[in-house]
């Protein structure tokens, strides 16, 4: 059976919290690791039935050689569910309304950061492209400190295809660009929505920029000319979302 891995303290801990009682899995646990958050995972461990191992750091250094595995690794039986597009739809448009689409998103560290901002400030879910765009890897849910346990992620075959489907189930589509007329206060309203991220260089596709009903730009003062997509995604989903009562 395959097998997922989830290294690092905080993405651990999150996967953990969300597993149902005696899901199964295993905890790997270097003999070197202490402190309270160490305590914490193995306590959350053991009422969910996970197995416990404790090991030398090099077991670890092998599965990532950096330090990114902070002495914890959380092996789990692959037995994550894809949400079925219409269920993931109808899911988030009776939630907080707000989804996040990454159009060609490469880098792991800005999809795992938008993924851990779209959670924390309560989007009901992302959608990624198949090609062209970074996977949910370790990297991703080490940058998303674990948030990827708990949002819903729907992976689609063409962006832009899908904010058709999106569009004719009642949503509004939000595109983020320099060039965009309105403001993100102006979209602060707008439900349900899916808020569409373009790739860090060249911004969205320009078949996925035509699908769009509101572009939004944010107002620079600076010098600089541009935010990191992560960046500008987080902001514009604190406007979406501030006014949300979950």
């Amino acid at each position: 059976m395959e097998t997922k891995a989830i290294i690092g303290r905080n993405p651990v801990l999150e996967y953990l919290r969300a597993l149902e009682e005696r899901h199964g899995g295993e905890l790997f646990v270097s003999k070197s690791a202490h402190g309270k958050i160490i305590d914490i995972i193995v306590r959350e461990a053991k009422q969910r039935g996970v197995k416990i191992t404790y090991c030398d750091r090099d077991l670890l250094s092998k599965v990532d050689s950096s330090s990114r595995h902070q002495g914890v690794m959380l092996r789990l039986a692959a037995s994550i569910r894809l949400p079925r597009e219409e269920d993931f739809l109808d899911g988030a448009a009776a939630a907080s309304g707000v989804i996040v689409a990454l159009d060609r998103l490469s880098d792991p560290h800005n999809v795992g950061s938008i993924i851990r901002s779209a959670e924390a400030l309560g989007a009901s879910g992302a959608v990624l492209a198949k090609a062209h765009s970074a996977e949910i890897t370790p990297v991703v849910v080490k940058a998303s400190a674990g948030a990827t346990a708990h949002l819903p992620i729907l992976t689609v075959s063409n962006v832009a295809q899908f904010l058709e489907r999106a569009r004719a189930r009642g949503f509004w589509i939000i595109g983020a660009s320099g060039d965009g007329e309105s403001s993100p206060e102006d979209v602060a309203g707008v439900r349900p929505a899916v808020l569409v991220i373009g790739s860090e260089g060249e911004g969205m596709r320009r078949l996925t920029e035509h699908k769009c009903d509101y572009m939004v730009r944010i107002p620079l003062r600076g010098n600089i000319e541009s935010l990191n997509a992560s960046v500008a995604a987080g902001i514009i989903l604190y406007e979406l979302l501030k006014h949300s009562g979950g």
